[in-house]
């Protein structure tokens, strides 16, 4: 399941509006999401004073089923946090796991591949370098 929501972006002109921004994306589930990631248009949004576009950066994940990956983007401007970030993404790692029914939890224990990088161009690059294609 891919999720998302409305919430208050303030423009570099000082302009404060409304713009939807996704938290999640099961690209296997919506693909048309992986096109957005790979052509930077994911959590993009325009001012409607200047009409700037731009990117809004948030903590993101990039969930894969068929690629078994489980890809969190935060901010590059966490990078320096990285220690607390690898903690708080294990114990969602853990939560989620508590929930798999245990016959296939072995698909996700041997299988899944959890990734944490640093700014969504980061993304881009790891999908384009892993065979992944635009459309």
């Amino acid at each position: 399941m891919s999720t998302g929501g409305k919430t208050n972006i303030t423009c570099g002109c000082g302009q404060t509006f409304e713009g939807w921004l996704w938290q999640s994306a099961n690209v296997t589930a919506s693909p048309e999401l992986r096109q957005q990631v790979l052509d930077g248009e994911m959590n993009v949004v325009k001012c409607p004073s200047c009409e700037r576009r731009f990117h809004v950066e948030v903590p993101f994940l990039y969930h894969d089923v068929e690629a078994r990956e489980w890809i969190w983007v935060y901010p590059r401007d966490h990078e320096q946090k990285t220690g607390d970030i690898h903690a708080r993404v294990q114990e969602m790692w853990e939560e989620v796991m508590g929930k798999v029914p245990p016959g296939v939890r072995h698909v996700f224990d041997n299988e899944y591949r959890v990734i944490i990088l640093f700014g969504m161009d980061a993304l881009v690059l790891y999908l384009r370098a892993n065979g992944v294609k635009s459309t």
